[in-house]
């Protein structure tokens, strides 16, 4: 069995009745600290995975730094009844200002790695494995369960070859609560981010009717991702998106000549909380950004944005602001207007969040490989 790490990242907010604050991180549906987390439950299910040896590793991330010291403390408290079943242990705030300052002494900028936004998040989840030996990084999401054969199956085809290609990235699918893989679908607009759904549900469907045991996809969820040692040592997930950065690093990937493959029996069941989730015009603002930036990193490196059809592929077309804007036009409440700005002032924010941070990630592609080889075997 290779070394293999599972990492959880886990999502605290306020409490319950404590407004939100301005600087707070954007993060789908944060646990309020007052709150029931879903973590133990996902922590209890990889407790059927006998005889696969694995450590885990839960990444804990505020919209707040006012919260951090009170969330750690409630992690732990969460994490410790696991701790004779498996090796366990939580990355926070504390430890990522240790990660900083050794960042800064092996002559990188500290500011590479953060706990304020996904895909910051999610590049700490590369570098503590590799520091810690990892083979294999099995990424998952605290609001999910995995059956008793996940890890299993998990490690079956990363780091062999099939059809004569190296598998250094597998990707697995999303299964609700009554084992459906399909999203729930509203009544066709003809507007390409109100039938997201549907355009997601067609891509899927395209990868679960292979017959294949695996097949190249052009999409990947972000809490059932599988990453050989030879791709995360060389791609990184871009710091410039803040959400959807699950696709984004397969497409980083795929700028680096690795392809992500798709298993359809690799699944994991995903049971959101249904409550204190993120407004619909704060998804489709998030949408917006990610989608013109991730257009324009196409365009930057010369690649056709068909080759990821239909999902993410057709929402990155031309058209994509038109779309979108009549998307938010039709969710915008006064509310989401005052704190998020309006459905012009959202392009405008994405357009220039594209222009400042696009030009960034083509610099971080280099940095990347030499800042994990600087951290190779680091125990400082």
């Amino acid at each position: 069995m290779p070394n293999t790490t599972v990492i959880i990242p886990t999502y605290w907010g306020w409490p319950g009745e404590h407004p939100s604050q301005a600087n707070d991180a954007i993060f789908d549906h944060p646990t309020p600290l007052d709150g029931e987390s879903t973590l133990p439950r996902l922590l209890e299910s990889l407790r059927q995975q006998k005889g696969m040896g694995f450590n885990v590793l839960v990444i804990t991330a505020t919209v707040n730094a006012q919260l951090n010291k009170a969330v750690e403390e409630k992690v732990a408290q969460l994490i410790a009844p696991f701790e004779s079943d498996y090796p366990i242990a939580q990355f926070s705030a504390r430890d990522l200002a240790l990660l900083r300052e050794r960042i800064e002494n092996l002559g990188f900028n500290p500011a590479l790695v953060s706990l304020d936004n996904y895909s910051n998040i999610r590049n700490i989840q590369l570098i503590i494995p590799h520091i810690m030996g990892a083979e294999i990084i099995v990424a998952l999401d605290d609001d999910e369960v995995v059956g008793p054969t996940y890890i299993r199956q998990a490690t079956a085809f990363v780091g062999s070859e099939w059809q004569g290609e190296f598998i250094s990235g597998v990707a697995g699918i999303y299964l609700d609560g009554n084992g459906e893989w399909q999203l729930p679908e509203n009544p066709p607009t003809g507007n390409l981010f109100l039938d997201k759904a549907a355009i997601m549900n067609a891509g899927a469907r395209l990868l679960m009717e292979e017959d294949q045991p695996l097949v190249k996809s052009p999409v990947s969820y972000g809490g059932n991702m599988i990453f050989h040692r030879a791709l995360f040592t060389q791609v990184g997930f871009d710091p410039g998106i803040t959400r959807g950065e699950d696709i984004d690093y397969l497409i980083n990937a795929h700028l680096s000549g690795h392809a992500f493959w798709f298993d359809k029996t690799l699944t994991i069941t995903h049971l959101p909380p249904e409550s204190h989730q993120t407004s619909p015009y704060t998804k489709l603002r998030e949408d917006m950004i990610r989608f013109i930036y991730e257009r324009e990193k196409l365009r930057y490196a010369n690649v056709d944005p068909s080759l990821f059809n239909p999902y993410p592929g057709r929402l990155l077309d031309n058209d994509l602001e038109t779309h979108a804007l009549q998307a938010l036009e039709e969710a915008v409440t006064p509310e989401d207007a005052a704190r998020l700005g309006s459905p012009p002032e959202v392009l405008a924010h994405a357009k220039a969040h594209t222009q400042k941070y696009l030009p960034r990630y083509f610099s971080f592609r280099e940095t990347w490989p030499r800042l994990m080889n600087a951290l190779k075997d680091d125990n400082v």
